[in-house]
């Protein structure tokens, strides 16, 4: 009999005991560092890596996208050639009506993030200076010749002193669409291919491309700013959504039919006509025909703009006739525009069942 291996064999597992004893005795010594329960891993932050990134795969669609208005909602000061340097100012806090908050911001060393379509001056206010927001519009250009000067966005006498302040207008509102690269870091502040397309930091940096971006995100990405849904104001009247959205597309039969391909039926997504627009064709119309062959259109009835627009960058009208402006009887002496016609007041509620509470 070798009695060698069965007293191995104890010596081995009474050794394993003991130090398994020990360290149990230690654990409960010592109190543990690690929380109990199931652990969460952070979810890594998905990175914007900016349009130089897209260009280097993507040459012609980048290519594309800089002739597009698009592309030029937002652009950098150093595009705007000034009359003189920038220098300090004393600017008012427009957003603050409980009482006069100001500030001197010296433009030339403000975090200035560019010019909003070609006019307003957005910057960051410094958190000291106590004002209510943190982006706002500093300041206006106005061009003469081939220089521009610097002017307030707006100017009130906020301190009551008998001379009108230069005031910084809330940017809040604006920014999501002209300006996301701002809220989100992006290399590129103005609406970039990242605007529309999602973060790229892993579709850049992934050898087997398929899957590391969402279609999702790219085909739903008009619907962020080019709204089409309408608003209620304080008295309980609908208001069309026109500075920013496709106003009262919902109403149409496009919206309606089954057979389109939301915005990119008749839009394009990355190539500008000659006019700047997103459309296949350079004459609106031309675009119409290739689904209402032999029919004419007078887009200037069709699609109508706000009367009480004074820029004249407000969307045109969606519907198509849908919703005439006569027939909505709205009030020409105010900005909104106001839907009290009984006939789509129902067409609203029913589309839109939230507005009807």
């Amino acid at each position: 009999m070798n009695w060698k291996k069965p007293f191995l064999a104890s010596i081995i597992s009474l050794t394993f005991l003991t130090v398994l004893t020990m360290g149990c005795n230690q654990a409960d010594e010592t109190p543990s560092t690690q929380p109990s329960g199931p652990q969460l891993t952070e979810t890594p932050k998905v990175s914007y890596v900016g349009d130089e990134s897209c260009k280097a795969c993507h040459t012609e669609s980048y290519e594309n996208v800089t002739h597009t208005k698009h592309y030029d909602t937002f652009k950098p000061l150093s595009a705007f050639p000034l009359d003189k340097p920038l220098e300090p100012i004393t600017i008012f806090d427009a957003a603050n009506k409980e009482k006069p908050t100001s500030t001197t911001l010296d433009l030339s060393k403000a975090k200035v993030y560019g010019v909003m379509v070609n006019n307003y001056i957005i910057a960051e206010i410094p958190k000291e200076a106590g004002f209510k927001n943190q982006f706002y519009r500093v300041g206006a250009l106005k061009k003469t010749n081939d220089k521009w000067a610097v002017e307030p966005p707006k100017q009130a006498d906020i301190d009551k002193d008998g001379k009108n302040d230069w005031t910084a207008e809330s940017y809040a509102n604006c920014a999501k669409c002209h300006s996301p690269g701002v809220e989100t870091g992006s290399p590129n502040y103005g609406i970039s291919c990242e605007s529309c397309h999602g973060p790229g930091g892993n579709h850049v940096s992934a050898t087997d491309k398929k899957g590391t971006m969402s279609s999702e995100v790219a085909e739903n990405s008009c619907n962020t700013c080019h709204q089409s849904n309408p608003s209620k104001n304080d008295q309980g009247t609908f208001i069309a959504n026109n500075h920013y959205g496709t106003r009262n597309y919902f109403a149409s039969k496009h919206a309606q039919s089954s057979e389109m391909n939301q915005c990119l039926t008749c839009h394009t997504s990355h190539k500008a006509n000659a006019n700047g627009s997103l459309l296949p064709t350079d004459k609106p119309t031309d675009n119409c025909l290739k689904c209402h062959a032999g029919k004419t259109f007078n887009l200037d009835k069709l699609m109508w703009k706000n009367p009480t627009d004074d820029r004249g960058h407000f969307t045109k009208d969606h519907s198509f006739g849908a919703m005439k402006y006569e027939d909505l009887q709205d009030d020409p002496a105010t900005k909104p525009i106001e839907i009290k016609n009984p006939t789509f007041i129902e067409l609203i509620k029913k589309h839109f069942p939230e507005l009807a509470k």
